[in-house]
């Protein structure tokens, strides 16, 4: 099916149109209009042809469909907390709180599906993953991309049950930056004196590396850490690194200046 996409190119486009917005909100909006337009081409492809094997239906529904469809559902739900009401941090944790609580029942009720999927069993794919044995009463609790011929009884569950995995810890950060803004100001003497892009390099060089959280921290809460701590404010921070992949030359200068000046000080103390 030369039609799909790979899941390195698919997660490649998914950051550059994280890193080319100038907000989430709007890197939100882009990406949920890509997955839905994979998703409309995989539908279309579906009507004029039919699966060579069992196997390779399977295939699509189980993994190739996964794809776009486990990103539409969580950056659709990351979306809803970016147009939540701008209102108290206690009512956006009670909001956050509500959400955590409705994955986790989600988790709960699927408790055997979840065993099956997380053991790696496949004894069952031919019922999950075939539209032939599609189970309506399952589909009407799932109506996202509804479409009995686009469709099998588990590949929504499915989806969800992996978006949900990623949604969890996402929404996990976001409390911990409520708590963390709920908390008295940070009163800081300590001022950013380079400029705001080498700070910007600095987070995203502290994010990829995993020293945060093992890497699952949020950019924006550790940006926001930083904010409070040297009393500067990091407008459009996917927009500037979308520029910091772009330099011409040395993309990481101020990390490069850093380790630069490092050794020359452990130099000139070892000569002394």
């Amino acid at each position: 099916m030369d039609f799909l996409i790979n899941k390195e190119q698919f997660e490649k486009e998914i950051r550059n149109l994280e890193e080319t917005s100038s907000s989430r909100l709007l890197a939100c909006s882009r990406i949920i209009r890509y997955c839905r337009e994979i998703l409309e081409v995989y539908r279309s492809e579906l009507r004029g042809r039919s699966f060579n094997s069992v196997s390779e239906e399977i295939s699509f529904f189980k993994e190739h469909k996964q794809i776009p469809l486990t990103s539409l559902i969580f950056y659709l739900e990351v979306r809803s907390i970016e147009l939540g009401p701008s209102t108290s941090n206690k009512y956006k944790g009670k909001l956050l709180h509500k959400k955590i609580k409705k994955i986790n029942k989600f988790f709960r009720k699927n408790r055997e599906f979840q065993k099956y999927v997380e053991l790696e069993q496949n004894f069952m794919d031919e019922f999950y993953y075939i539209r032939g044995f599609l189970n309506k009463l399952e589909a009407q609790d799932t109506p996202l991309y509804w479409d009995a011929g686009f469709s099998t009884s588990h590949d929504l569950l499915l989806a969800r049950f992996r978006a949900y995995q990623k949604l969890l810890p996402y929404l996990q950060s976001q409390l911990v930056k409520l708590s963390f803004f709920s908390q008295e100001p940070v009163e800081s003497n300590l001022n950013w004196t380079s400029p705001t892009v080498a700070l910007i390099e600095l987070i995203y060089a502290l994010h990829f590396s995993g020293a945060i959280n093992n890497g699952s921290a949020d950019i924006i809460a550790i940006a926001t850490v930083f904010e409070k701590v040297f009393n500067i404010k990091l407008d459009n921070i996917y927009k500037k690194f979308s520029e910091i992949k772009g330099r011409k030359g040395r993309r990481t200068k101020f990390i490069d200046e850093l380790i630069q000046l490092f050794e020359q000080r452990l130099n000139r103390d070892e000569a002394l």
